[in-house]
């Protein structure tokens, strides 16, 4: 358990079997996120002695967030430790966003995992300890958080969007312990001022809160360390039961909309928070649940529920619920001259050409100065000879484009109005003839979930 008391030699042991349950026989990378505190300093030193016992290249990266003098000192004693004992580091100094909204930790935390994501390693340890999840466990009551915030920190887990490790081998090991480790072999830290700060949550329940309870309950990183088992058992349970309504709900990249809604509120909920987490995509807070199920439950036919957060929305369109990317606005461009390689709407979508014979854009209609534009409303495009203008709106209708697509699909226009819509069709005075080369364009939003994720539409 947590505060049971280990010999150095049994801690050193017992992040060696915890890397064993990791690594096979072949070569594994670990790279040690070393801040100069404590912790990290004492965890590098385990995995320098534990270098020579298992088939494992290790390395350091500090991570220098600039937010206060000290963080340049913190710098210089890493290198110095990890030229002592030999240890290859990557410094990274990083900016951290303090006008996102985010406040000052998530600012710093956000940056630092940035770094990890894009570290060149098979496995990244971390120093949190028995003491540290038992905080986060605190911290997440008091939030207010479900299971999976009182589930705190796994061991292992895959960081999304990277093929990274992130592994915690000290959070059976106990603060305690490891500075018994580091007096033992006179190991040296600087101590961070800001963790003194309890104007911070974590500060003030590691500083103020904790001493409390220790004075009660001498046990508590035992009992907090069981207490959070059971909710992570419980959790498993409910991601079982959302395996089973996945498999029943889902359509392609989608969830059948009256399937899901017949589960409950309940059920449904716990359902889309496991199949966003499985995307390593962010979930709705309770609040906007809880409005957006009114909203499904009472949306007329014609009516499309958007729930939007964080950087996605889950669409509710024609018998489905999707997930795409929260597009960006993006302003109207002129081409003198049409390139014929991809056109890159940040944020948006790709637009790219190629060479058609007999079908396609007239060359000449797009090398004379064309805007690439959003749609205004009101638009019409005489696409058929012998037929009529017919408005973009009905066309969007008639093809079942979803509405959330239809305000950020690109219009090529010149001076006389639209040339051609990518994947609608081009103006009749502009389209090549059967004898000539035209240009064929396709286009694709760069959204990579639910319906028409990823859609390539051709013109």
């Amino acid at each position: 358990m947590a505060s049971s008391r280990k010999s150095a030699v049994n801690l050193i042991d017992t992040v060696g079997q915890i890397l064993k349950k990791y690594i096979s026989d072949q070569q594994f990378h670990i790279t040690v996120a070393v801040s100069g505190g404590l912790d990290s300093v004492v965890l590098l030193y385990v995995c320098w002695k534990l270098a020579d016992l298992l088939p494992l290249s290790l390395h350091a990266l500090h991570i220098n967030h600039q937010l206060q003098p000290i963080n340049k000192s913190m710098e210089e004693f890493v290198t110095s430790i990890c030229q002592d004992w030999s240890i290859p580091l990557s410094i990274e100094r990083v900016e951290c966003d303090l006008n996102a909204g985010l406040g000052l930790e998530n600012a710093a935390r956000t940056a630092r995992y940035n770094i990890f994501k894009n570290t060149p390693t098979d496995f990244l340890l971390l120093a949190h300890h028995a003491n540290d999840q038992a905080e986060t466990l605190l911290t997440q009551f008091f939030r207010g958080a479900g299971l999976p915030g009182l589930s705190a920190m796994p061991e292992q887990r895959l960081l999304a969007g990277s093929a990274v490790q992130l592994l915690r081998p000290f959070l059976q090991v106990s603060r305690a312990e490891i500075l018994e480790l580091a007096n033992r072999y006179q190991l040296k830290w600087i101590e961070d001022p800001s963790n003194q700060n309890v104007y911070y949550q974590r500060n003030y329940i590691r500083q103020i809160l904790t001493p409390v309870i220790e004075q009660k309950f001498p046990h508590w990183l035992d009992v907090a360390e069981r207490t959070r088992s059971h909710f992570v058992k419980a959790q498993k349970l409910l991601n079982d039961l959302a395996q089973i309504d996945v498999l029943f709900c889902a359509h392609e990249n989608s969830l059948v909309a009256e399937k899901v809604i017949s589960l409950g509120e309940e059920r449904a909920a716990n359902l889309i928070r496991y199949w966003l987490a499985k995307q390593g995509l962010p979930v709705p807070q309770q609040s906007q649940w809880l409005n957006w199920w009114q909203q499904v439950l009472l949306a007329q036919p014609d009516k499309h529920p958007r729930l939007s957060f964080a950087n996605i929305s889950l669409v509710s369109d024609r018998g489905y619920w999707y997930v795409i990317a929260n597009l960006e606005a993006w302003v109207s461009f002129e081409l003198r001259q049409w390139p014929m390689e991809e056109i890159d709407i940040p944020g948006v979508g790709i637009l790219t050409s190629s060479p058609v014979f007999g079908a396609g854009i007239n060359v000449e209609s797009l090398n004379h100065g064309v805007v690439v534009s959003r749609r205004r409303g009101g638009e019409s495009i005489k696409i058929h000879p012998h037929r009529p203008h017919k408005a973009i709106k009905k066309i969007f209708q008639e093809l079942d484009i979803p509405l959330w697509a239809r305000d950020y699909w690109p219009f090529i226009m010149n001076q006389q109005g639209i040339v051609a819509i990518p994947g609608i069709g081009v103006s009749v005075e502009h389209q090549a003839s059967p004898d000539e080369w035209g240009v064929e364009l396709a286009w694709r939003f760069n959204i990579s979930h639910g319906q028409g994720g990823g859609s390539h539409v051709k013109i």
